[in-house]
């Protein structure tokens, strides 16, 4: 027997791992779901916001000034008025309604007692 190896280090080491990897991807999620409802910042592109641009009843994120000129136009559009700018195509307008279903799923998350019980623990 050249070498023994010792186990229970083995899995210690493991499980320091294990732990570091968890509290990044805990820290990720934590940041991610904290940081994309920043007043400051535009919910859609994360541009920084100088002139805060009235909520929109249906679009309740704050918006930069060109963001917010497209979802009026998205608002619009989904009310039948569409406009004559060549990219507020179908597809334009599909990326609007399954961004507004990410921003609603992720509040719904955010007020969840899991992700509550991960901000308490990633603050501590």
């Amino acid at each position: 027997m050249a070498e023994v190896i010792d186990l229970s280090r083995r899995k210690s080491k493991e499980r320091r791992i294990d732990e570091g990897r968890q509290r990044r991807k805990a820290e990720a999620v934590a940041a991610a779901m904290s940081c994309g409802i920043c007043p400051r910042r535009c919910a859609f592109c994360g541009q920084g916001v100088e002139q805060p641009q009235p909520l929109l009843v249906k679009v309740p994120y704050p918006l930069c000034a060109s963001c917010h000129d497209e979802a009026t136009a998205f608002l619009r559009r989904e009310e039948g008025l569409a406009d004559d700018v060549f990219w507020h195509t179908e597809q334009w307008a599909a990326m609007w309604r399954n961004w507004l279903a990410f921003m609603e799923a992720a509040g719904k998350f955010r007020g969840a007692p899991e992700f509550l019980r991960l901000m308490q623990e990633y603050s501590q």
